[in-house]
């Protein structure tokens, strides 16, 4: 029996035929191995006692995480998809009918400093506001005339593989960004403090130029990572429940109470509901043990056939994957195929005019695979949130689809402490009576 090991997202084989390539695939496995190992250690942590909070909350021990590695354990349930639209949740709710002020600022770069190695050393990168693990680039010039390139691939798998062969990284960036990529161009001037480790001046740089201002290789939005991904489906196994004892099934309640990822993301909320759903599904007395598929990665589904020229006609061969495949896609161009006369100009989504590459995200279908296994874990207890939700003061709780959430970091901390008010009330405490006699209706469930 051959011995498992994990393979990079998509199967890619970046390295095929090249010296480089025996030491980069056990690299990448031990690398997904260990953060996989990671998690499951910090689920048999939780709510241990933290020296540095005396009254660290201690109700959320998993004695028998359901989160398991593929390298342990063999999955014999794969390839179970969750599925999630590439268009920014959390921006399409801030701007509702204001489509075009969306698109405007899921095109407009971004940077921070949250990369910087020390405070005394402030290093500014650049990054692309699309949280949804799918960034966009419109190229305004190319062979074909313009074209918009769509990527889902981690960073860590670029930084990783800069390490084991920069030339083919240099090779890589040609073919898919610009011929005019030159090897410096890729490099870091300054240190940084990344997801993967300290990042020392000469080796590959993320957020280079061509894969921000100029073009697009793999995600920039600090939440893009394949260690996001890693991390909320371990937490997401965490059964929770609410003060009258109900288990939370509903995926913004089950990720606002159990603190994983961004619950205003179509992204995370669907993650972390499908993960704990699979895990045990309602009404199940015994669980399944849950890991994410080999080979892990963030992916394009595919995109729903909504594009047109100007005359109606559907474009066919338009969207095609270069990276990867349908339906674990990593890199797609929109463009016009050999011998098309036609450009981006007389594109047409849902029968407006193409400008930009947001309409097109709008389309696209993201996935990622979990796999389970039953390994004879005991059923879990239920346990409290350990985060807060809270919304604006006024804010209808019947009607939560179309607002932004804030999450306190701790569950101690009150919503009314910070002016807003509590989203999920009836997570903390029993709910009132709808109608209190001689009062007013009081809502506490989301629609």
């Amino acid at each position: 029996m051959a011995m498992f090991r994990y393979d990079p997202p998509g199967n890619i084989d970046d390295l095929a035929g090249r010296p480089t390539r025996k030491d980069f695939l056990e690299a990448w496995d031990r690398w997904i191995g260990r953060l996989i190992k990671e998690e499951i250690d910090a689920l048999g942590m939780l709510g241990k006692p933290d020296p540095s909070y005396p009254d660290d909350y201690v109700d959320d021990y998993v004695p028998h995480p359901l989160f398991f590695s593929e390298a342990d354990h063999p999955a014999q349930n794969t390839g179970i998809p969750v599925f999630w639209n590439a268009f920014p949740l959390s921006v399409l709710r801030a701007y509702g009918s204001d489509r075009e002020g969306s698109w405007r600022h899921l095109d407009k770069l971004r940077s921070h400093e949250i990369y910087s190695p020390n405070k005394e050393t402030r290093v500014r990168t650049a990054f692309r506001p699309q949280d949804e693990y799918c960034e966009w680039h419109w190229y305004k010039d190319g062979p074909k005339g313009p074209r918009i390139v769509f990527t889902a691939e981690g960073p860590e798998y670029w930084v990783k593989l800069a390490h084991y062969d920069m030339d083919r990284v240099v090779e890589l960036y040609q073919e898919r960004v610009s011929p005019d990529v030159r090897r410096e161009d890729l490099l870091l001037e300054t240190e940084l403090r990344y997801v993967t480790g300290l990042l020392e001046p000469g080796t590959y740089n993320p957020f280079n130029i061509w894969n921000t201002e100029r073009g697009v290789m793999h995600l920039t939005q600090r939440a893009n990572t394949l260690g996001a991904e890693i991390n909320l489906a371990a937490r997401a196994t965490v059964l929770r429940r609410d003060a009258s004892g109900k288990r939370i099934t509903d995926s913004r309640r089950l990720i606002c109470s159990s603190g994983y990822g961004d619950p205003n993301r179509s992204s995370d909320p669907n993650i972390g509901y499908n993960v704990n759903m699979a895990a045990v599904p309602p009404g199940a007395t015994k669980p399944m043990s849950i890991t994410l598929a080999n080979p892990v990665g963030l992916y394009m589904d595919d995109i729903d056939p909504r594009l047109t020229d100007d005359k109606g006609e559907p474009l066919i061969g338009w969207f095609q994957f270069v990276r990867g495949h349908r339906g674990k896609g990593l890199m797609a161009v929109l463009e016009p195929p050999d011998g098309d006369k036609r450009t981006l100009e007389d594109v047409r989504v849902d029968g407006e005019k193409l400008v930009s590459g947001a309409q097109v995200a709008g389309l696209i279908q993201m996935v990622l695979y979990a796999a389970t296994a039953d390994l004879g874990a005991p059923m879990p207890p239920m346990d409290k949130p350990v985060y807060r939700a809270c919304v604006k003061k006024g804010t209808d709780l019947t009607n939560l689809k179309n607002e932004n959430i804030d999450e306190l970091p701790r569950v101690e901390q009150t919503c009314e402490a910070v002016s807003l008010d509590e989203a999920f009330p009836e997570l903390f405490e029993r709910p009132a009576p709808l109608v209190a006699e001689g009062g007013a209706a009081r809502s506490t469930r989301n629609a």
